[in-house]
C-alpha cells in the first residue's frame, strides 16, 4: 500500500466489503471500485490487496464482538487476569460459531487461514495488540515476560484451537483454547 484513502472514503468501501461478506457475497476488487466509484487500481494501491480488505472486514467483526463481550463482563470481577481469560474464551467460541466467519474459511480453507491466522495478516497483527493491551492491565505479570511474545503465543494457541478443523482435522475446541490460554497467564503472573 503506497497510500491510504481518505477516512469516509475508507469506511464506504469496507462498509460495503462488510455488507457482502455477511450476505457471503464474494468480495471482489473490480465491483468493489465500480460500486464504490474508484478505479480497481485505486483499491489496489490503498489496500493491495483482496486479502487485505478481507482483512479489514473480518477484524471489524471481531472488533465488534470484543466490544460486545468486554461490555459484557466489565462489572462481573475484578480480577484482570481472570477477566481476559474469560472474556478471550467469549471471543473464541463467538468468532468461531459466527456463520459468515465458518462459512469463508469453509468454501477455502487454506485462504481462509491466511486472512485470519497469518502473521502478514491485519486480523492477526490486531488480535496480538488486543492481547497485549490487556496483558498490561495484568498487576502481577512477571516483569521479565516480554508482554508481545506472550501475546502472540496466546493468539498462536487459541488459533490452534479455534481452526482445529481445518488445521488437523480434529473438532474445533474453543474450550481448550481458554484452558490453554488461562495456563499462559497464570505461569505468567506466577500463579502455579
Amino acid at each position: 500500500m503506497s497510500s491510504t484513502p481518505p477516512k469516509p472514503v475508507r469506511e464506504r468501501i469496507i462498509d460495503l466489503a462488510h455488507r457482502w461478506f455477511l450476505d457471503g457475497r464474494r468480495i471482489d476488487m473490480q465491483q468493489l471500485a465500480r460500486e464504490s466509484g474508484i478505479g480497481r487500481a485505486t483499491l489496489y494501491r490503498w489496500w493491495g490487496s483482496r486479502e487485505v480488505v478481507i482483512g479489514e472486514v473480518v477484524w471489524r467483526i471481531i472488533a465488534e464482538a470484543i466490544g460486545r463481550v468486554e461490555a459484557r463482563d466489565a462489572r462481573l470481577s475484578d480480577d484482570p487476569a481472570g477477566r481476559f481469560v474469560r472474556n478471550f474464551g467469549t471471543l473464541a467460541e463467538t468468532v468461531r460459531t459466527f456463520e459468515p466467519l465458518t462459512r469463508f474459511v469453509a468454501e477455502d480453507p487454506e485462504y481462509g487461514l491466511r486472512v485470519l491466522t497469518s502473521g502478514y495478516s491485519v486480523v492477526q497483527g490486531r488480535m496480538i495488540d488486543w492481547v497485549a493491551s490487556r496483558l498490561t492491565d495484568l498487576p502481577d505479570l512477571d516483569p521479565r515476560i516480554e508482554v508481545r511474545d506472550l501475546a502472540y503465543s496466546i493468539v498462536r494457541v487459541g488459533e490452534a484451537f479455534v481452526w482445529s478443523d481445518i488445521i488437523t482435522g480434529d473438532p474445533p475446541q474453543s474450550g481448550k483454547a481458554t484452558a490453554m490460554v488461562e495456563l499462559l497467564v497464570s505461569a505468567a503472573s506466577g500463579r502455579r
